[in-house]
């Protein structure tokens, strides 16, 4: 079975007041971040074969300025740094501790993320026993559809598959590989020995709540243990990762998520990505920003500091799911202190060639200031809390 095939130009729903439905508006945050990484890979910040595969923007924002088209050099290097950050955290996640043991990778309000298929097509591949991606069925059910059409995707849900890069592959041109894997509730879930999507709307809170589950369960470490503790393993080092998601829930379930995966794995690593300093002057012009989109962030105002995403972690509130260690680096340390100078200077040399592209000069948005960047990068941090002595290293 196929998930059902997504209408062409799929219309979000727009209220009364003229603003779009707050769901939507979270979904679209998605398509946002995916758009950033294509211009970033266009460019040559990032290699990722699989982005295309998986990225197709469905949604359209009337008047909302919203495009796929090149993005500002700003975003380019953000996305860049942002996802060498994460990474090389999960890279050494993966090559931590016993080297015979298979770690697993949960990863919450996954959209349309290409990290499964990139790892699975590197060394690393072979350390991994299970990954979880969770996200709204608006989004799982697209993306369960793109892996059942392209064999470049479905080489990786199982252990005996290797990567091929299929030429000219287009979505009509895929049969499942020797039906590896299997699709349910409605097309939204898809589940194979090594990868499982699942439909979660984590928000418990919301009373337009979309959560796939049939249960009369309430509490978000319910629907985790319902959903997750069938397929994963106690034993085994569990990372969780979180990128832009917290914001948008109340703070109160975000603890509670962390708080579930510490009480339920001894050996754990939990990592996000978020913005911090919105309560600044910069921070308000983002917030005016997303409000003018429908959107808000209850998550971030108890953790405006890079200090107070770490100590997250080690809330006393968290009970037996508390973490042994965290730390934090915001985008401009990671940018300082991990990018070497030779990565660095290739930026500058992309941002050259894409400028030579361009033609009307006085349209062009030339990243001239390093304090402007600076001030960007310094708003957005990578935390991780660990718990296990043999994650204690992981970190960057």
């Amino acid at each position: 079975m196929l998930p059902p095939r997504i209408p062409p130009n799929n219309p979000i729903q727009v209220q009364k007041n003229g603003m779009i439905h707050p769901d939507d508006a979270i979904r679209q945050t998605d398509d946002d971040a995916s758009s950033s990484r294509a211009s970033a890979i266009s460019l040559g910040y990032l290699e990722d074969p699989f982005s295309k595969l998986l990225y197709k923007s469905n949604l359209s924002i009337p008047n909302s300025g919203i495009s796929n088209n090149r993005k500002p050099p700003l975003i380019n290097i953000g996305t860049h740094h942002r996802t060498i950050g994460l990474d090389k955290i999960i890279n050494e996640f993966l090559n931590s501790g016993n080297k015979n043991e298979k770690k697993q990778i949960v990863s919450l309000g996954a959209g349309s993320d290409t990290r499964f298929w990139r790892l699975m097509s590197q060394s690393n591949s072979t350390k991994i026993s299970k990954y979880v991606e969770i996200d709204f069925p608006h989004l799982t059910s697209p993306k369960a559809q793109r892996i059942s059409r392209f064999k470049s995707l479905q080489f990786a849900l199982s252990s005996n598959s290797s990567y091929i890069e299929y030429e000219n592959e287009n979505e009509n041109s895929s049969n499942s590989i020797n039906k590896i894997f299997e699709i349910s509730k409605g097309g939204t879930k898809l589940n194979s020995e090594l990868y499982t999507l699942l439909p979660i709307d984590l928000r418990t809170s919301s009373s337009s709540s979309s959560s796939s589950t049939s249960t009369k369960t309430t509490t978000i470490k319910e629907i985790l243990s319902e959903e997750l503790l069938p397929i994963l393993n106690f034993n085994l080092p569990t990372l969780f990762l979180a990128e832009c998601l917290f914001p948008y829930l109340n703070p109160k379930e975000s603890e509670n998520i962390i708080s579930w995966f510490g009480e339920n794995f001894n050996k754990c690593l939990g990592l996000i990505y978020e913005m911090i300093g919105i309560n600044d002057s910069f921070g308000k012009v983002m917030k005016r920003n997303l409000s003018s989109r429908n959107l808000s962030l209850p998550g971030s105002e108890p953790f405006p500091t890079p200090k107070s995403q770490a100590d997250r972690f080690l809330n006393s509130n968290l009970g037996k799911g508390v973490f042994t260690s965290s730390q934090v680096k915001t985008l401009w340390q990671i940018r300082e202190e991990i990018i070497d100078q030779e990565e660095l200077q290739r930026q500058v040399l992309f941002l050259f060639i894409s400028l030579m592209s361009i033609y009307v000069i006085s349209k062009l948005e030339i990243l001239d200031e390093i304090e402007e960047l600076k001030l960007v990068l310094e708003h957005y941090v990578i935390a991780w809390g660990v718990k296990g002595e043999c994650l204690q290293n992981v970190g960057i």
